[in-house]
């Protein structure tokens, strides 16, 4: 310290000067007092010694007297009485109890006790003496002890004698001594001073040996363990910062791989915090809602009226939600519908942290491709009309159910259904009322189903019916109250006529009688025929009868083929130009169907093989359908001039919602109807007039030109002629093919043409073969020719073009299912 004379010392010095001033002051006090304090140097060194015993008594009694550990303050009493100073002692607690006596008769009285000091004199030369025995200030007791002074009086005169020169060599000695443990103790501290310092600096290696185990030795073994802890504490600090920087560099490249994971998302993600502001918002959550301006920290109060005005008002309430940023829960999934028709999911999940919500987060996504390419699905496998699944989700369903049926070697049963008197309803009641019935035959279907069940509109009036777990006898049991359910319906028609249908069913079951859907579809459907042919209104099972015509077995395997093409687009378009029979000018192409066959596909198979088991199991109107459907387009594809014919079966006479399949195919492909020409076979026209009738004049009123084909082959092909509204009629061939021959067959055509003409129509003539049945035809003034000799039928339609010699409105047009190979 600042003006102090040693302050600038070391503790070595200090302590050295300090010994031995002290030991200076002390000769001179003991030298200058020798002679005049003799006496009281003896009872000094008596009172000395007394003082000794009562720290030793009070050092070794207490602690046990506390514990009451009386044997070990018998041990203690004992080993000080050994003293020969000591001439007695006895223990006594605080209550006065005696506890333990050391040389002293514990029946005899205790003595007086010497309250004035020791008297060297006494004739006892004992000193009388007690110690009250306290710990921490608590008082436990007193001991009576006997102090001999016959030692005194014989150091008396000792210490006259030698006190000059114990007290000199003591001087000397302690002086000496002191030096040395002065330097030893400061020696050991300089070093741990010199070691501090070096750790101060940053060297955490300096230590300090340890030669001891008194205090400063353990000062420095704790300066070691001090210095080596703060070495391993900096090495770990160390090590955590570098951890510290790894972590934060994986943290920083996780967050950006989770921000370029969350931006490459489709879905909407925007994080909110619970201050209502937004913490992160991807691309695809601005692209959804077309916002171009969505940064972090921007308030939610600004960016919700934004989407609101995109929503319809009746999902404005779910928008506004958004702004409820203390929401605890996860919020269900609701769907948006916006103003521009689309579709957006939304949703929300709340982020906590400890206790308290921080935010939450929300979901957005853009599900209007998902839900139309859903709506597709749905519709590839259902029928728009009844809403049952359609032929194609039946034979989805029916491959599955076949697969789990002999996977668990269970039955399975399928029954075909057939309405009876259908066509008369709808004759009588009109399509409407037709459409009426097989919505209510769908749903009375359905109605029925048990679980696991289920019902299928294959097509017109087919419907089916899947049946798992059933054998035969189950499925009569289902079939007959499906008969008696369909066979209850009544409806009502214009005329205040009461309509009514019945139905036919035919039932196989898998494995027994087939073991794929074709072949179960196949004796389903011959079952029916049975049935049909049974009496109609009623059911019979399919029979494996060895003896069953070829014919039956012929159109069973036929319908499955003819289904198999369908399904995997087998079906090919040939045409064959008609020509002027003038000049022999192209003026449009007949569309002819072939079947690709599925065991070679490089063979075509001629619809004579196929058409006459698709009009008898109804799958004509498929196909008429895929016919048109492919001639629209290649119309669409090909010049405007260019004009294609295609026949329309019997069947799709029946069918009243050609028209309107007709009218959306053109309209969709921009094809104008006058380009596009249908023909009926005489034969479909004269079965069913009224129906010919009304599906000639839709046809006409959609803007295509309709012809009758085969024209003649009737008993009252004139007459007919007169009724049905045609642009031109397509003679025979049969009347052709031997022209050059058959006086009488001339005579027919010339007829027919002749006919024609007066009628304002068109007389066409096919199955022309050869040059000479030209010139005939050419003769009788035939308006246009078609066959081999002028060209056969080709994949493609030729370079060259018609010939623009009637208004599109009335060009004629020839085209076929069958037609000529």
């Amino acid at each position: 310290m600042k003006g102090v004379p040693w302050s600038g010392w070391s503790l070595r010095s200090k302590l050295i000067v300090a010994c031995v001033l002290v030991q200076l002051v002390a000769a001179a006090l003991v030298l200058l007092g020798s002679t005049q304090l003799l006496q009281r140097a003896l009872l000094d060194q008596a009172s000395s010694q007394a003082k000794q015993i009562v720290a030793l008594l009070d050092y070794a009694i207490a602690a046990p007297l506390a514990q009451r550990d009386y044997a070990t303050l018998q041990q203690s009493l004992d080993l000080i009485r050994s003293d020969e100073s000591i001439t007695y002692l006895v223990l006594s607690d605080h209550r006065g109890k005696l506890i333990a006596t050391a040389g002293w008769d514990a029946a005899r009285p205790l003595p007086s006790r010497d309250e004035k000091g020791i008297d060297l004199e006494r004739p006892d030369a004992t000193m009388h003496l007690a110690l009250p025995v306290s710990l921490a200030g608590q008082p436990l007791g007193h001991v009576d002890f006997g102090l001999s002074t016959a030692g005194l009086r014989q150091a008396r005169a000792d210490f006259l004698r030698h006190s000059l020169g114990i007290t000199g060599a003591a001087l000397a000695i302690s002086m000496a001594l002191l030096t040395v443990i002065a330097f030893a103790i400061t020696h050991r501290l300089t070093r741990l001073a010199h070691a501090s310092q070096r750790v101060a600096r940053g060297d955490l290696d300096a230590t300090v040996p340890v030669t001891s185990n008194d205090e400063v030795g353990r000062l420095g073994i704790s300066f070691n363990a001090m210095a080596e802890t703060l070495k391993l504490r900096v090495a770990a600090l160390e090590h955590s910062e570098t951890q510290q920087r790894l972590l934060l560099k994986a943290a920083r490249e996780e967050q950006a791989r989770l921000t370029t994971l969350l931006g490459a998302m489709n879905s909407g993600i925007m994080f909110v915090g619970s201050n209502g502001r937004v913490i992160y918002a991807n691309v695809a959550f601005a692209r959804i809602w077309a916002l171009a301006d969505l940064t972090t920290g921007r308030s939610l109060a600004e960016v919700v009226p934004l989407l609101i005005r995109q929503t319809i008002p009746a999902d404005a309430v779910h928008v506004e939600a958004m702004l409820d940023t203390g929401v605890g829960k996860v919020a269900r999934g609701v769907e948006l519908q916006t103003v521009d028709g689309r579709i957006i999911t939304q949703r929300m999940q709340p982020v906590a942290e400890g206790s308290s919500g921080s935010g939450c987060i929300w979901f957005h996504e853009d599900i209007t491709l998902e839900r139309q390419t859903q709506q597709r699905a749905y519709q590839a496998l259902h029928d728009p009309l009844t809403k049952l699944l359609n032929r194609r989700g039946l034979y989805e369903a029916l491959q599955a159910a076949i697969a789990q049926a002999i996977a668990d070697n269970a039955p399975l049963a399928l029954l075909f259904i057939d309405l009876d008197d259908f066509k008369h309803a709808n004759d009588v009641g009109g399509h409407r009322t037709g459409d009426e019935i097989l919505v209510a035959v769908a749903q009375t279907l359905s109605d029925q189903m048990r679980k696991g069940e289920l019902a299928a509109r294959l097509g017109g009036d087919e419907f089916a019916v899947l049946c798992p777990g059933n054998g035969a006898h189950a499925a009569s049991a289902i079939a007959a109250r499906l008969v008696e359910a369909v066979g209850g319906l009544r409806f009502a028609a214009a005329d205040m006529q009461t309509l009514r249908i019945g139905c036919s069913i035919g039932i196989a079951t898998c494995p027994n009688d087939a073991r794929d859907e074709d072949d179960l579809v196949a004796c389903a459907d011959t079952a029916m025929y049975l049935a049909k042919q049974s009496g109609k209104n009623g059911w019979a099972v399919y029979h494996n009868d060895p003896l069953r015509s070829r014919a039956e077995s012929a159109r069973v395997n036929w319908n499955a083929r003819i289904n198999r093409a369908l399904q995997d687009q087998r079906f090919v378009l040939h045409f064959q130009a008609v020509h002027r029979a003038a000049d022999l000018q192209v003026t449009y192409f007949e569309a002819l169907v072939r079947m690709v066959d599925e065991t070679d596909p490089s063979r075509l198979i001629s619809p004579a093989d196929f058409v006459p088991h698709a009009e008898l199991s109804g799958k004509v109107r498929q196909i008429d359908r895929w016919v048109f459907l492919n001639c629209a387009r290649k119309l669409a594809s090909t010049d405007p001039s260019v004009c294609i014919a295609a026949n329309l079966s019997a069947r799709s006479l029946e069918d009243g919602t050609f028209p309107a399949f007709l009218d959306d195919t053109l309209r969709q492909l921009e094809v104008d109807p006058r380009r596009l020409h249908i023909e009926l076979t005489e034969t479909s026209a004269i079965s069913d007039p009224a129906a010919a009738r009304r599906m000639i004049d839709a046809l006409r009123g959609l803007g295509c030109a309709v012809y009758l084909d085969d024209f003649g082959s009737g008993f009252s092909s004139f007459a007919h002629l007169k009724l049905l509204d045609v642009e031109a009629i397509k003679i025979d061939g049969a009347f052709i093919r031997d022209l050059h021959g058959d006086s009488t067959n001339r005579l027919f055509v010339a007829s027919m043409i002749e006919i024609a003409h007066h009628l304002k129509k068109l007389a066409v003539a096919e199955h022309v073969e050869d040059a000479s049945t030209l010139d005939i035809l050419r003769s009788l003034g035939v308006d246009l020719v078609q066959g081999f000799h002028l060209g056969h039928p080709a994949a493609g339609i030729s370079d060259s073009r018609p010939q623009d010699w009637l208004p599109i409105a009335s060009a004629t047009g020839d085209g076929e299912l069958g037609g000529p190979a």
